[in-house]
């Protein structure tokens, strides 16, 4: 249906309201700049990797949904449900997970939307003419539904949760080294060394980004700084 739209491409649009690192922290490291400017935030691996995570999104919610009611009497309108349920709760995980600066709009965008799918099909399912009258509330009342819905989220956050660690731990960006420093400033237990080794780092960073001209991050934009 059309309205699928509506709450599947909302929560995505909040990348336009999300910042990376505040003002604050550009000026204090003006390096980093030169580093985004040149393509290493957004290029061709960048959207790989969300590619490949869409992908096995897709596998997790696929495969749980079947395995998970392989033994009910449900028709397709209400399997299909499922499947979508899943791929809304991922949804709003995901994107909560990859926003570093909350604001009202991205909140309303992410959870709201999230609330709308279940009114909007809650009202739909009251409707006896449509197909999937009673699908949503039949599926509500069931605890396996929930179940599910729980397991789609652990198995598709679990391992990029793990990854993630693993990166910002023994392979952090310059990105990365910078939003530590905002979460541990105002903080007693802040490292005392690590916001004065970020411009050394950062400069490091800018040193092996000109010596590897040919490196995989190359900038999308074809009148970007690095190719100037």
């Amino acid at each position: 249906m059309a309205y699928n739209v509506f709450y599947t491409s909302l929560p995505v649009m909040t990348i336009i309201f999300d910042k990376d690192i505040s003002e604050a922290t550009v000026l204090r490291y003006p390096q980093i700049l030169l580093y985004s400017q040149a393509g290493r935030l957004l290029n061709r691996s960048t959207f790989a990797e969300w590619f490949g995570r869409s992908l096995y999104h897709a596998f997790v919610v696929f495969l749980i949904t079947i395995n998970a009611y392989a033994d009910e009497k449900s028709d397709m309108e209400e399997l299909s449900m499922v499947a979508l349920s899943g791929c809304i709760w991922l949804q709003a995980f995901v994107v909560t997970l990859d926003t570093n600066s909350f604001t009202c709009p991205q909140i309303t965008l992410i959870w709201g939307n999230f609330v709308a799918f279940y009114m909007i099909n809650l009202i739909l399912s009251a409707v006896p003419t449509l197909q999937m009258h009673t699908v949503m509330w039949h599926l509500c009342n069931q605890p396996s539904y929930w179940i599910t819905m729980a397991l789609i989220v652990a198995a598709g956050m679990g391992p990029v949760l793990a990854l993630r660690y693993l990166r910002n731990v023994y392979r952090p960006s310059a990105i990365d080294v910078l939003q530590q420093i905002e979460q541990t400033d105002g903080h007693a237990q802040a490292p005392g060394n690590l916001e004065s080794s970020t411009g050394t780092y950062l400069d490091y960073l800018l040193t092996d980004l000109r010596r590897n001209k040919s490196s995989i991050h190359q900038p999308l934009l074809s009148d970007s700084a690095s190719s100037r």
